[in-house]
C-alpha cells in the first residue's frame, strides 16, 4: 500500500482477528483455543508525511477570493507537484470564467466555483461533471479553511 496524503495516512489501523478464547463441548469439556493478531504493515511516503504542511504552504501562498488566472494556474501547479489534486481536478480548478477573461485581472474563485457549481446542478449537467465540480470546490474551501 502506498499512502501520499494525509487523509489516507489518519485512516491507517491495526486489524485485529480475535478467535474466542474459550470454547464448550458438549462432553463438557473446555478448551482454551489461542487468540490470534494479524497486523497490516503500511508505507507512508515523503508526500504523505508532507502533504498537510504541502497544503499549508500552498493556502500561505494563494488568496483564493482574490485570485487572477495567472496565479490560479500557478497554484495549480503546486498542488499537482506535490499530488495533492488529479489532473482533472486541476483542468476544472484551471477553467476560466469566461472566454474574454484578463488573466492578470483577480477575481474571487471560491465564489465562482459555487456559482459553477449550483449552475450545473440547476441545469441538469452529467453526475460526472458535478462530482468533478464538487471535488474542484472542495479543494478551494480547503485552502480558504487553511488560510484563516
Amino acid at each position: 500500500m502506498h499512502i501520499n496524503n494525509n487523509a489516507q495516512a489518519n485512516q491507517i489501523y491495526q486489524m485485529q482477528n480475535i478467535v474466542p478464547n474459550t470454547s464448550e463441548h458438549a462432553s463438557g469439556i473446555t478448551i482454551q483455543n489461542k487468540t490470534t493478531t494479524k497486523t497490516d504493515t503500511v508505507s507512508i511516503s515523503n508526500a504523505g508525511f508532507n502533504a498537510r504542511s504541502n497544503w499549508q504552504k500552498i493556502a500561505d501562498e494563494y488568496d483564493v477570493k482574490n485570485i487572477s488566472q495567472n496565479e490560479i494556474g500557478s497554484m495549480v501547479s503546486s498542488l499537482a507537484d506535490n499530488k495533492l489534486i488529479s489532473s482533472t481536478d486541476g483542468l476544472y480548478l484551471m477553467a476560466p470564467i469566461s472566454m474574454n477573461q484578463d488573466p492578470e485581472v483577480k477575481y474571487d474563485l471560491l465564489a465562482s466555483m459555487r456559482k459553477r457549481l449550483a449552475s450545473a446542478i440547476a441545469n441538469g449537467s452529467s453526475t460526472e461533471h458535478i462530482k468533478n465540480a464538487e471535488s474542484a470546490l472542495n479543494i478551494i474551501e480547503q485552502l480558504q479553511t487553511l488560510s484563516n
